[in-house]
This record gives structure tokens, sequence and C-alpha cells, in this order.
């Protein structure tokens, strides 16, 4: 899976031109294409800026030679490539990482957001864990109002307690089939408590790789 992860990176590069603001998402195949970025701009002597979605991102980012800012340092973002953790053609699952909130802000406002994934991420129907970031006071009446979805805190297993987000908030995880991606996502959003979900409708082009290139999906 790992030349899958690299060759939906590679594909992803090939839409970076020299003076673009780049939002770096976050995740095992982002990583890849972080990596890769890296080196296009040391070979290809690109000037290029970044602003990440999380620590992780911006740590790697840093340490690959990227210039990464802040949001409000720059006027527009041209384009964005995150992963996902399921795909179909119309929606996304994400969160995993706990950064779905920074990663929907990055990903939404980019004026291109390209989203890579590898083909075991690939669905035909929407269906997995639906990840949500809240903040702590709220989380024990949004667990209750969503019952019916099995709703989870996010435990640590490096720390004790909650998995505690980029922005200090809780991470649930709710198990859904999500039939209506553009009205689930809404209604979550609605939820007083909830800061952001994992579901993801906005998108320009999915790249999926595999052992011996890419596809578009």
């Amino acid at each position: 899976m790992g030349n899958a992860k690299i060759n939906a990176a590679k594909a992803a590069i090939e839409h970076v031109k020299d003076g673009m603001c780049v939002g770096l998402g976050s995740g095992t195949t982002v990583k890849e294409f972080i990596k890769l970025l890296g080196e296009k701009v040391r070979n290809d002597g690109l000037k290029i800026t970044c602003v990440t979605t999380s620590f992780d991102s911006r740590m790697l980012a840093i340490e690959n030679g990227l210039f990464v800012t802040e949001t409000d340092a720059i006027n527009e973002i041209d384009i964005a490539v995150d992963g996902a953790d399921k795909v179909t053609r119309t929606a996304l699952l994400k969160g995993g990482g706990g950064a779905l909130t920074r990663e929907k802000i990055i990903d939404y406002n980019a004026k291109k957001f390209i989203v890579i994934v590898d083909e075991g991420k690939v669905q035909e129907t929407l269906k997995g864990p639906v990840n949500l970031e809240v903040l702590p006071f709220a989380a024990p009446l949004i667990m209750k109002k969503l019952g019916k979805y099995h709703p989870k805190i996010r435990m640590s297993t490096a720390k004790l307690g909650p998995v505690i987000s980029d922005n200090g908030s809780f991470i649930i995880d709710c198990e859904m089939e999500v039939k209506n991606p553009e009205e689930m996502e809404q209604q979550l959003k609605s939820m007083p408590g909830i800061i952001e979900n994992g579901i993801f409708t906005k998108f320009d082009i999915i790249i999926v790789g595999n052992e011996k290139g890419h596809r578009v999906l």
C-alpha cells in the first residue's frame, strides 16, 4: 500500500505551480505529498507558501524545508491537498487523526481542493466512523442526543484521558451510514457544541493511488 500512497501524492504534485499558497492536510498519504513537495521545491527552486491543518503536518513541512505561515499572513489558498478515511464520488469521511476542523477550514477555503487516497479508502456508499470535534462542556449532551449512533469520546493511548485536538477540544466518534452527506453535514453543524464534523462534501478532484499508478475517481 506504500506505493499507492506515493503514486497518489505524485499525481497531486503535478497541480502545484510556482508562487502558490498550498494548504497541507494531515494523514499518512499527505505525509508522502509533503516529502515530495519538499523535493520539488528544492530541485526546481519553486517559491511556495504553505499553511497546515495540524501541528503534525506543520512540523513535517518545516522538516522538509517548506516555508510555513499562518492564515492571517496570506491572501488566499490556491490549492489544498488532503487525505480521507473513506471516499465516494460525492463525499468524504475525515477526522481519523483528529484534525477535521482545521482540515475543513483550509480545504473549503482553497480555490482548488484535491483529495489523495489509496484504493482501500474507496466505497460505494459512505459508511464508517463520523468524527465530531466538540466543546468538552457540550460533550455529554451531544452524546445523549446522538445516542442511536453509538457515540464514544476518543480516548488517548499515550496519556490518561480523552484525546485533545489541536484546538483544545474533544473528539467524538459515531458509527453512521451517511445516505445524504450534504444534509447530515449541515444537520451536525447546526448542533450547539459541535465545532465541526468529518463529513466533507466540497472538493474538486479525488486522486486514487494504486501500486502501478493512479486514477481519478
